[in-house]
């Protein structure tokens, strides 16, 4: 039995990809974007109409996200875990109907605690099952070559760039409630026929976890005992945190933050524009990479590169450059998702990337609630964000470290087909 070396090689990666593996691409690549680009992108842009339907404050209505983002972070773990021995399709499908039943009742309800639970029952659920961990999982399981470049497609922030324009243009004549309808029943006739269309495994090659067999769930995956037992997959995941946590404190706190550097409100959110466009550049891009590199290697990548970018700020530099750097930190936080699920599938098999894709999300929150939070008390207690950009590099080159030692850390034995009778599973 080969031992890999260098990245972590899939067997399968020399393997054509299924004919189907495209469908299923498309499938992951519109449930990810309808759920996270909805939830987020008609957030702000109807957050006004909320506190004057519901009566309540604008920071009672903003609590809508953090319960969405706190909520799926903690289930996706689970998710993963249900994703490993339950039907992918199901669950794809539960995370539609939560998706819906979410816009319906934001659409009739008058109630501020049901405005609260359509976000944290509804949709915190339905983004960790047809938003991340759900389409994700499907496309590790469906491509062998080229597996980070289909990540990187399948993430493309393509609605959530466009959805706040279409509500805004929207709004002038078209009620909100309206408009939470209309979403509601678009997601409806998209989601529902695409969950029903979906296909776990393409048939003949589920892959088992890369140890022996006596070390294996049952389904032929680690458990998350296994996974979290091993510093590889520590690594894989503190090296993407970093590029998470950076860009979400970014895009979260860049108008305040432009503003300190002396530049207006209205070229600080321009910033915020550069940042997110430039995310739908990365995330094709790194998959690209991260399918030539490695995981590992790829995620180091991010890591110097970033180190470097974020040092940049402390520089103050005027609105041009700013602007270059801001665009490139977020092509680089988008790459590290199609990156890591390179990494994760390489290194533990695609059975275990479901569980190790939720846990990495968990792992993720606290780091990136630490990132937003101490960087806003920074700015308190010292009136400049140089404290919590000094942090971030040094996050940076932790990062590049972690990610050298996934790639090339104790390596487990190679993938094999769960169907060949020697790794075939009880």
């Amino acid at each position: 039995m080969a031992h890999a070396t260098g990245r972590a090689v899939d067997e399968t990666d020399q393997r054509p990809n299924h004919p189907l593996a495209i469908r299923m691409g498309v499938i992951a690549g519109v449930s990810h974007n309808l759920v996270i680009g909805t939830v987020m992108g008609s957030f702000g842009i109807l957050l006004a109409s909320v506190e004057q339907r519901l009566d309540v404050s604008a920071e009672a209505a903003a609590a809508g996200i953090p319960l969405v983002l706190v909520g799926s972070s903690l289930l996706a773990p689970f998710v993963g875990v249900l994703i490993a021995k339950v039907s992918l399709r199901l669950l794809m499908l539960a995370g539609a109907l939560l998706m819906v039943g979410g816009y319906f009742l934001l659409a009739f309800t008058q109630s501020y605690a049901l405005y609260l639970v359509a976000y944290g029952l509804f949709f915190g659920p339905a983004l960790s099952l047809a938003g991340s961990v759900g389409p994700a999982t499907l496309v590790t399981r469906w491509f062998s070559g080229n597996r980070g470049l289909a990540l990187g497609v399948v993430h493309l922030p393509v609605v959530i760039a466009i959805m706040p324009w279409l509500l805004h243009e929207a709004l002038g004549g078209v009620a909100p409630t309206t408009l939470y309808l209309a979403i509601g029943l678009v997601a409806a006739a998209v989601m529902i026929p695409l969950g029903l269309m979906t296909i776990d495994h393409p048939p003949g090659r589920e892959m088992v976890a890369p140890v022996a067999r006596d070390r294996r769930t049952l389904d032929g995956s680690l458990s998350v005992g296994q996974l979290l037992a091993r510093p590889r997959f520590w690594a894989l995941c503190l090296a993407a945190v970093a590029s998470m946590a950076g860009s979400v404190m970014l895009g979260s706190l860049l108008v305040p933050m432009g503003e300190s550097w002396g530049f207006t409100r209205a070229e600080s959110a321009q910033l915020q524009s550069f940042m997110s466009l430039a995310g739908i550049v990365g995330s094709v891009l790194f998959g690209w990479i991260a399918d030539r590199l490695g995981g590992g290697r790829s995620l180091a990548l991010i890591g110097f590169d970033c180190a470097l970018l974020w040092a940049v700020l402390l520089l103050h530099p005027p609105f041009a450059v700013t602007a270059v750097v801001v665009a490139l930190i977020g092509m680089h936080g988008i790459g590290a998702i199609p990156t890591l699920g390179r990494g994760l599938s390489d290194a533990f098999g695609q059975a275990s990337y479901s569980r190790g894709f939720g846990l990495n999300t968990l792992i993720g929150l606290p780091f990136i609630a630490s990132a937003v939070i101490g960087s806003a008390k920074a700015f308190s207690l010292t009136g400049s964000y140089d404290p919590a950009i000094k942090a971030m590099v040094v996050f940076f080159v932790l990062a590049v470290v972690f990610g050298l030692y996934g790639a090339t850390g104790p390596k487990a034995e190679g993938p094999r087909p769960a169907r060949e009778p020697e790794t075939a599973t009880v």
